[in-house]
């Protein structure tokens, strides 16, 4: 006897299965061919005319067959369509083995986790063939993921049964998480922009952005974590990375730049970028390294230019000590301001670009180092001229030889306005960071207060008489604000009176017995 609950499940799954939407008519076009009809008369007949065990069993069998063919075409379609697909990305429509997975299939289209992940597969496939999909290289690389897998399920039939749970766990996983991520369904790239990211000129990246887009679909792992991750995480992970790449650019604010030039140097270097490793590790590197340089280099130059000044080497500055140092400080800054290479290499190769600035850059850091030390040089030089005449010493010898003698009165207040007429030209030499517009507008009157402290205290020493005096006092004092007399010094008394009703040197008594 026919063990009919056997066929229950079958029956079930082909009444559902006859009125599925997505195979009813092909269904109905293979059930309508009279071919059944005379298979149906033929078993009634045999019905009706058994006459012993035999002929019994023999409708049996015939019963059975037509169930089976039946349930073969019920549930066919939806078999046939999935094996299509096998066939179509494993690209050999002639595959014996994807034969004996149809057989397979059928054979056990009764197990509720085989049909049900068919008919998930055969309606969330199409993920895969969406062609103007702004991911479509990335949905490409899925389906060649998927036919490793399937050509490896289909390598061994005789490992369907062990095998065909997991492959279809990791297809239907893999294409249901397809489905929810709606980035796949885009056909613009500025459908992934935000609002804000429009408003600010995106578009302006659109190399970057392009590049960003193409290159960011591949399913290659880009680290170690990524080669035990699923195919769904990793796409997850590339459309994430799409994204905040383009916020990083966004980020960047150059499109919102007024510096014209700048931008179009930023939009020559988006071949620098290099996304072997990745969208966001190649556009965080391209941004925090290569193009911080560059914008670095471009700022120095352009703030250096922002102050070109033409200067010549004043013939009236040959007596100055340090006269060597701003010759080459001259020559240095006109040679460099020769050239503005911002407005002169707007059809130069990205990498000439970058080296053409970069050195640029470094011949002004080189000048401004060399501008650091003329002006500590000249700061020193002078300083010193202060620290001299405000000594202690030179006041009090102003002071005393001028008290009575409007003349020396009048050099000294001289002296006294070039000496804060020098420190004034110290002020102005710190404030100003180019020491070319110091040399400019305030190096001619600060050297000349400099020059004439020395000259009109020599004009003061020689109107006030003194001159022979003093020497004699700095020689015994040697250097030394204390001397001693002896006897020889007595021989010239008329002086050393001076020297002690000038108030500039005290005679001191020291007993000895």
């Amino acid at each position: 006897m026919i063990d009919i609950s056997a066929y229950y499940e079958k029956l079930e799954i082909a009444l559902q299965q006859k009125s599925n939407p997505s195979y009813k008519t092909k269904i109905q076009d293979e059930l309508s061919k009279s071919e059944w009809q005379e298979r149906l008369f033929g078993i009634e007949r045999t019905l009706s005319n058994i006459k012993d065990e035999k002929d019994f069993i023999e409708y049996q069998k015939s019963l059975t067959k037509l169930f089976n063919d039946l349930y073969e075409v019920i549930t066919a379609p939806g078999v046939d369509y999935f094996i299509s697909w096998v066939d179509e990305i494993t690209a050999d429509k002639n595959n014996a083995n994807s034969k004996k997975l149809r057989k397979y299939l059928v054979d056990h289209y009764a197990d509720s986790n085989i049909s049900n992940s068919i008919e998930s597969i055969n309606s969330n496939k199409a993920i895969l063939e969406i062609e103007n999909s702004i991911f479509y290289p990335l949905l490409k690389d899925i389906t060649k993921e998927l036919k490793k897998q399937t050509d490896n399920l289909l390598k061994d039939p005789s490992q369907f049964e062990n095998n065909i749970d997991d492959y279809f766990e990791t297809l239907t996983t893999t294409l249901d998480g397809l489905e929810s991520i709606q980035e796949l369904q885009y056909s613009k790239n500025d459908q992934l922009y935000t609002d804000n990211q429009k408003a600010s000129h995106i578009d302006f990246y659109n190399d970057y952005l392009k590049s960003i887009i193409d290159r960011g679909q591949s399913l290659k792992p880009q680290n170690e974590t990524e080669k035990t991750q699923s195919i769904i995480i990793k796409v997850e992970n590339r459309v994430k990375e799409i994204k905040k790449g383009i916020s990083l650019l966004h980020d960047s604010k150059v499109a919102l730049s007024q510096d014209e030039t700048l931008k179009s140097i930023f939009l020559k270097l988006d071949k620098e970028v290099n996304y072997e490793k990745g969208v966001l590790n190649a556009l965080n590197q391209f941004i925090d390294e290569t193009w911080a340089e560059v914008e670095d280099h471009y700022n120095k130059i352009k703030n250096f230019f922002n102050q070109s000044i033409s200067i010549n080497f004043n013939p009236n500055w040959n007596s100055f000590s340090k006269k060597g140092g701003v010759i080459s400080i001259i020559d240095e800054y006109t040679k460099i301001i020769g050239e503005n290479v911002l407005t002169t290499n707007s059809n130069k190769s990205s990498d000439v670009t970058k080296k053409i600035l970069k050195a640029k850059a470094k011949s002004i850091e080189k000048y401004l180092e060399q501008q650091t030390n003329l002006k500590d040089e000249i700061e020193v030089e002078f300083n010193e001229r202060v620290k001299e005449f405000e000594a202690k010493s030179k006041i009090q010898l102003l002071q005393s030889l001028s008290s009575n003698n409007q003349e020396l009165l009048k050099i000294k207040q001289g002296i006294e306005s070039n000496i804060e007429g020098l420190k004034g030209g110290i002020l102005k030499l710190n404030e100003n960071n180019n020491i070319i517009l110091f040399l400019r507008d305030y190096f001619t009157s600060t050297f000349n207060c400099f020059n004439e402290i020395r000259s009109e205290f020599e004009v003061f020493l020689q109107k006030s008489g003194m001159e022979k005096h003093l020497e004699w006092v700095e020689k015994k004092c040697n250097n030394s604000s204390e001397g001693v007399i002896t006897t020889d010094d007595l021989n010239d008394v008329i002086l050393i009176k001076k020297l002690l009703e000038q108030d500039l040197i005290k005679i001191e008594i020291k007993k000895k017995y």
